[in-house]
């Protein structure tokens, strides 16, 4: 049995003999709360198995804790004036496993996160020295290489050379050393700056071989899922049943517009 206590909360999970743990860390703002009535239920049925990290703004006001937040989640803040890489960087020193699964509230699940799955991408990063591993590829960077055969049909991973999306899996270590290097205001994203980091640190994806020009991230090995909003606008076209999932958990979908051109060549 694998337990935990952080703050008043123990987490309690079944690790296998040799297993992996790779928690989920969440990164959230209460401004975008509107997220969570869809974000936290598809965890609660798709991520069961897994630890989530729930880090948010510590001006969260406690009524929407109590409300979104279940009591065996690890509800961590951080301070409203650091940027963003300090408040990331906050959270990930409450973390002890040596991988992490990142992402913010706008990645939607929408199937099972297994932690065996998980257990083994770490098992893949390990053995490759690899400090990062995004749950998808664009199709230009599956069309000029071989990659290498996972132990699951049809999934091959491929070397993607820079990357910083999400989600993704990170060696801890080099997740905090970026976050503690780079002075990032703003989300996570494919800069100069990054790119330069994470170019030496031996970044791989996992994708589907047979659909790399299309479902690409709704058939994420490890974490399938529909991203909802770039730039603040909804991706309906990218996702055409988008909509109506975040409608059946109760998010207005009509109070901002839709994205036209956000990645419409893969999914």
């Amino acid at each position: 049995m694998y337990s935990k206590l952080i703050g008043n909360i123990k987490i309690k999970k079944i690790r296998i003999h040799g297993m992996t743990i790779v928690p989920i860390l969440v990164y959230t703002h209460s401004e975008y709360s509107f997220m969570w009535d869809a974000m936290v239920p598809l965890l609660k049925k798709y991520a069961s198995e897994v630890p989530i990290y729930w880090l948010t703004n510590s001006t969260t006001p406690e009524e929407v804790r109590e409300k979104y937040i279940p009591n065996d989640w690890v509800y961590l803040t951080y301070k409203e004036s650091d940027i963003w890489t300090a408040r990331v960087a906050s959270g990930l020193t409450k973390i002890n496993e040596e991988y992490v699964l990142f992402l913010h509230e706008d990645w939607l699940p929408i199937g099972k996160i297994d932690p065996t799955i998980l257990s083994n991408m770490a098992t893949f990063m390990k053995n490759k020295s690899c400090g990062y591993l995004l749950s998808y590829c664009h199709y230009t960077k599956t069309e000029i290489q071989d990659g290498i055969d996972s132990d699951y049909p049809d999934y091959t991973f491929y070397y993607v050379v820079d990357h910083v999306f999400q989600p993704a899996i990170w060696k801890h270590s080099v997740f905090l050393e970026y976050c503690t290097r780079l002075t990032k205001t703003k989300h996570q994203n494919e800069d100069i700056e990054s790119r330069r980091f994470m170019s030496s640190y031996n970044c791989w994806s996992i994708q589907n071989k047979k659909t790399p020009r299309s479902l690409t991230t709704v058939n994420s090995l490890f974490f399938p899922h529909m991203h909802a909003l770039s730039e603040g606008l909804w991706n309906f076209r990218k996702y055409p049943t988008l909509e109506s999932l975040l409608q059946s958990y109760g998010v207005d979908t009509k109070t901002r517009g839709v994205h036209t051109w956000w990645e419409l060549d893969t999914q």
